[in-house]
């Protein structure tokens, strides 16, 4: 029996071993699910040295895997049968009659693993693959050979696989446009959201670049604008929001947060960061302007030392809106008043770890940076030093690689 999910290979390894010399000798008799007991005992005949197919066993009935299992009791006779990993579509499963015959043996196909994704890379790009893209098709991939195989070949990722610094890598695309969708890239946008929000950058940016060149940079395009801001690429962040067509950008609140952050702190223009998170939060109308832009605008014109209106008067309608006017008094406070900013940047720090959807993941680390130099200021530095020892000690995915690119 050989088990495994779907795309796991399981076909593929059985016309290898029909293929091979162990199975010389045999009289290959291949039986289809449909197959009925007496076709079953028509196509095997009487030739004792038989080698009995049947390709997913699983969806045969059980009369013909009780056909089956009497013709591999016949002397000389072999029973080589695939079946689907998992929860069966029928209980009891219809294979368990072959299954538990004296002598099976059950083979099961695990997913590859990442270093087995990273090696099969290697060998076809011909060099050492960066962790992170042997990773990321890994992830988007599950490991499930079929999927990797769509992604690589039917997508023309391979084609896309650039030699870097540190290994072969996925090329950026070179220009912003639309491309046309692929199929089965679901995969492929759940991984990439899988590891923004882990925190996993590296792997978040192959993937956002996988996805760009399967057509699916929409469905990323938080992530991938966010990402390329982390990167020193402020022009190009810009050139992609522009790309996303009108109003895409205005009314999807992470991607204005992005331009406004491209223009305040990679170009160094707080002003016109400020006016276009003005723009956007009248956008809805001048009597109710949306609280959550005001609030991003005042944190960035806080963070950049621009003069602005106190952002206790703004609404706080929603956790998000509320994290970030505790941030932007923490900033404004920061040099001051440091026990101010100590308390805003607390309360700043349990709306991020109350929600999933508050703020971008890069924002904790940030946050958590910004209360140790708070706390540095106030005099207590005893709590200073335990929070930058957790935070220097904490797992890669912690984002503290991230403090370093937005201090720079």
């Amino acid at each position: 029996m050989i088990v495994g999910e779907r795309g796991s290979g399981r076909t593929s390894l059985v016309e290898r071993l029909i293929e091979s010399p162990e199975v010389a000798r045999y009289q290959i008799v291949r039986i289809r699910p449909g197959d009925t007991p007496a076709d079953i005992a028509a196509r095997a005949g009487g030739g004792p040295e038989a080698l009995i197919v049947v390709d997913d066993a699983h969806l045969c009935d059980h009369a013909s895997l009780l056909a089956l299992r009497e013709l591999g009791r016949r002397e000389g006779a072999a029973i080589v049968a695939t079946t689907l990993a998992g929860t069966p579509d029928r209980r009891p499963d219809p294979t368990d009659c072959l299954r538990f015959e004296p002598g099976a043996r059950t083979l099961v196909l695990q997913p590859l693993t990442v270093e087995e994704v990273a090696t099969l890379l290697s060998e076809i790009a011909g060099g050492h693959v960066r962790q992170a893209t042997a990773a990321a098709l890994h992830s988007a991939s599950r490991g499930n050979a079929a999927l990797l195989h769509d992604l690589l070949v039917g997508c023309g990722l391979v084609d896309r696989l650039t030699r870097g610094a540190g290994g072969w890598e996925l090329r950026q695309v070179p220009r912003w446009r639309a491309r046309q969708r692929r199929q089965g890239t679901r995969h492929l946008v759940e991984a990439t959201w899988e590891a923004w929000r882990g925190r996993a950058f590296d792997r978040a940016f192959e993937l956002c670049k996988a996805a760009a060149w399967c057509g699916e940079e929409q469905l990323v395009a938080v992530p991938m604008a966010h990402l390329l801001l982390l990167r020193g690429r402020p022009l190009e962040c810009l050139r992609f929001l522009d790309s996303l067509g009108t109003g895409a950008v205005e009314t999807t609140p992470h991607l204005a947060l992005a331009r406004a952050l491209a223009l305040a702190s990679g170009l160094g223009e707080p002003q016109a960061a400020a006016d276009f998170l003005l723009r956007a939060a009248l956008a809805g109308g001048v009597t109710r302007p949306q609280p959550l832009y005001l609030a991003y605008r005042a944190w960035i014109t806080a963070l950049t030392g621009l003069s602005t209106t106190e952002p206790g008067a703004i609404d706080r309608d929603d956790r998000e809106t509320a994290l970030f006017v505790h941030a932007a008094q923490a900033m404004a406070a920061l040099r001051l008043r440091s026990e101010h900013a100590v308390f805003h940047l607390r309360r700043a720090l349990a709306l991020v770890g109350g929600g999933t959807d508050a703020g971008p993941p890069w924002l904790s680390p940030h946050l958590t940076a910004c209360l140790i130099d708070a706390l540095l200021l106030a005099g207590r530095a005893s709590e200073a030093t335990l929070l930058a020892a957790n935070f220097h000690a904490a797992e890669p995915a912690s984002g503290w690689e991230v403090v370093s690119v937005l201090a720079a």
